[in-house]
């Protein structure tokens, strides 16, 4: 889930406060402290770089069939428009800014969330009756008052998908250092990362990555779309693996929205 880059997302008090915490987890030398997946300050360590990671909601979870509980909410309305994007490679994910003009928001229990980026975690960060994806994509937003509320979908290997095809086009070589940018040519709806008709399941959670901050709303589309197996390893060339492991559940509710028809 989102690593967060210095964006607008400064603007909200909950990932402004994100922000701060890693700000004051940086070295002597001014330089940002380090994490990774795999050997580098793996997930196992995160705790003793951000405290939070050791929260008793931390993500991503295991959404087991048998936990979903069907209760009645406001279905989750978003209002997404052609927007372009700026990719970065930011040493842990592809993250895409999106650029002024164009709606891109969202609409959770009558609150108004605007998109600040997406980017992709490959295999799937959560999993499904014990069962991970090909890829998730997280596009994040904030609203006014300072929440955070993230819509995940995921990927498996199948058709390509015509939505992030410059994407993964340019990825092995134009996004394979750290620091790395690109404008996109071709402006993306957001709507279009969207399966057409999925359900939604709820749960509140956290960051998936330093520094961890719990309060996330959480809207995972269980219906996955699909990218194509040459996307797919565009992706990772990159990226090998950066998923974080399942987190414990702590008995939270996950509510589930039904599929429009």
């Amino acid at each position: 889930m989102p690593f967060l880059a210095h964006t607008s997302l400064f603007r909200t008090g909950l990932l402004a406060a994100a922000v701060c915490a890693t700000a004051a987890l940086a070295s002597a030398s001014g330089d940002p402290p380090h994490w990774g997946y795999d050997t580098l300050a793996s997930p196992a360590q995160w705790a003793g770089i951000a405290p939070a990671c050791a929260g008793p909601q931390q993500s991503p979870i295991d959404l087991w069939s048998s936990d979903i509980k069907h209760g009645a909410r406001s279905a989750l309305e978003s209002d997404y428009q052609d927007t372009r994007f700026e990719v970065i490679n930011n040493g842990h994910t592809l993250q895409a800014t999106p650029q002024p003009g164009g709606a891109k928001t969202i609409t959770l229990d009558g609150e108004t969330f605007t998109l600040a980026q997406f980017h992709v975690h490959t295999p799937s960060e959560h999993h499904v009756d014990g069962k991970a994806h090909d890829m998730e994509l997280h596009l994040v937003h904030t609203s006014a008052s300072g929440k955070v509320a993230v819509v995940a979908v995921f990927f498996d290997v199948g058709k390509p998908n015509n939505a992030l095809g410059e994407l993964f086009d340019r990825t092995t070589a134009e996004l394979s250092q750290p620091g790395e940018r690109i404008r996109l040519y071709a402006p993306i709806n957001p709507a279009r990362l969207l399966p057409d008709h999925s359900r939604v399941v709820h749960y509140t959670g956290s960051l998936t990555t330093p520094p961890c901050t719990e309060g996330v709303l959480w809207n995972i589309e269980m219906e996955p779309q699909t990218l194509s197996r040459q996307q797919l390893d565009a992706l990772r060339s990159v990226f090998p693996h950066n998923a974080r492991p399942i987190q414990s559940f702590n008995k939270r509710t996950l509510i589930d929205e039904p599929a429009a028809p």
